[in-house]
């Protein structure tokens, strides 16, 4: 059992803030991406929605580092894992999505994202095509690593970790795919 102390409430909070901001960047790419504005090559919505999706895959990759010396989701369960494993059962969380997500980063962080390893320096596209990372899959482990480490959040400190609402995003989109349909004229 592994004593819960401030480094525990530390990672927790690091922890969802990580989480949160990857869903944040989640949200904005699917919304540049569903006004098509990722199909514009060398355009800025092209080089931010590769930032967004960059980042938010560093920081996921970030949570589920499994080194031993790491305060990630991994130390957190084994902290509580009990609690954890009675949360995931009652609703109906698959934690082995979770850890087969989990060893999915390790892949891309290891030989493309974190790492420019000697062998797939010659195919990053193919480390990605390995690791089969689908954007259902993504959101769905986002999305369940907020509810898991929320849950724990409410129970220490009796609040929930909210997320931030970015509501300008739709502004800035009308207003690009605007310009685009003036330059068009």
């Amino acid at each position: 059992t592994i004593k819960i102390d401030e480094t525990y409430h530390s990672a927790l909070k690091r922890n969802l803030n990580e989480v949160v901001i990857a869903k944040l960047e989640f949200e904005a790419y699917r919304e540049i991406g569903n006004k098509v504005l990722l199909n514009f090559p060398n355009s800025f919505f092209w080089l931010s929605g590769t930032a967004l999706f960059n980042d938010m895959m560093a920081h996921m990759i970030k949570v589920f580092d499994r080194d031993a010396q790491s305060a990630t989701f991994w130390y957190i369960f084994r902290c509580k894992s009990k609690d954890i494993k009675k949360f995931i059962k009652e609703n109906n969380i698959d934690f082995m999505s979770i850890y087969d997500f989990a060893e999915k980063l390790k892949q891309v962080r290891d030989k493309t994202h974190f790492h420019i390893d000697k062998k797939g320096v010659k195919n990053p596209a193919g480390i990605w095509k390995s690791a089969d990372i689908s954007y259902n899959e993504l959101k769905a482990n986002i999305d369940a690593v907020y509810k898991i480490l929320n849950y724990l959040h409410v129970n220490e400190f009796e609040f929930d970790f909210l997320i931030p609402k970015i509501d300008d995003l739709q502004y800035i989109i009308k207003a690009a795919i605007d310009a685009e349909y003036i330059t068009k004229k």
